[in-house]
């Protein structure tokens, strides 16, 4: 084969492979709504010079952006429109506000610990649950907590959701303590969801935490909810 055809199939197969980088990034980022470029590095198993190059090629074609809400935090990146539809989520952007970027980078960290426990495709996020959901038309991973003025269940999604084969698990990230009223009556749709095979709070120390644990014991839900200490 002629040395400059051999060159021009050496580039074409390398583009391509970028290209599927670029994919697999951006979906990354769009499944999860917000997250840091060391949520990047762990996720696709790369060093931060490596994952600054491929987030910079992403934001240069206006599928990925930085956004930098609180200087105590770090720079989130978000999937824009038209990256969410090059990775061919049927997701909106998300919105993301200074009150909610630790729950958003808690959701991520706690995400990848899932991940090596039950592998990729076991785990989802709420977005993507939400999708799931409303083609399916009943719940597969979220607890009924009363019923909409139509008459159709309210449900209230997870932040997280595995889907194993021995049942889905509810995966809740809890860093402010909700009100006693709101939380039981979550805690109580948990304790009738059958759907759902188990129910793992991550709860931040003090407050929240000790919130959770009241409303289990009120409810009575011990059997089916574990608490455990949300990451950093």
């Amino acid at each position: 084969m002629d040395t400059m055809v051999q060159g021009g199939l050496a580039d074409a197969e390398r583009l391509v492979a970028r290209r599927c980088r670029d994919r697999e990034l951006v979906r990354y980022v769009g499944r999860h709504g917000a997250v840091t470029i060391e949520h990047v590095m762990a996720a696709m198993g790369v060093g931060r010079t490596a994952a600054y190059r491929r987030v910079a090629a992403c934001a240069e074609r206006g599928l990925l952006e930085r956004i930098d809400l609180l200087r105590s935090e770090p720079r989130l990146l978000r999937a824009t429109r038209d990256g969410l539809r090059y990775a061919g989520l049927g997701l909106g952007v998300a919105v993301v506000s200074p009150g909610s970027v630790d729950h958003w980078l808690r959701c991520a960290t706690v995400a990848q610990e899932l991940t090596r426990e039950f592998g990729a495709e076991q785990v989802i996020t709420e977005r993507e649950l939400g999708l799931a959901e409303r083609i399916e038309g009943h719940p597969i991973a979220s607890a009924q907590v009363g019923l909409l003025p139509d008459g159709a269940a309210r449900l209230h999604r997870p932040d997280l959701a595995v889907l194993a084969q021995a049942g889905s698990i509810a995966v809740e990230i809890e860093l402010t303590a909700k009100s006693p009223r709101r939380l039981e009556r979550i805690i109580r749709g948990w304790r009738r969801a059958q759907w759902v095979k188990e129910v793992r709070y991550y709860c931040a120390s003090g407050g929240a935490r000790r919130a959770v644990e009241r409303a289990v014991r009120r409810v009575r839900a011990e059997q089916r909810i574990e608490i455990l200490e949300a990451p950093r």
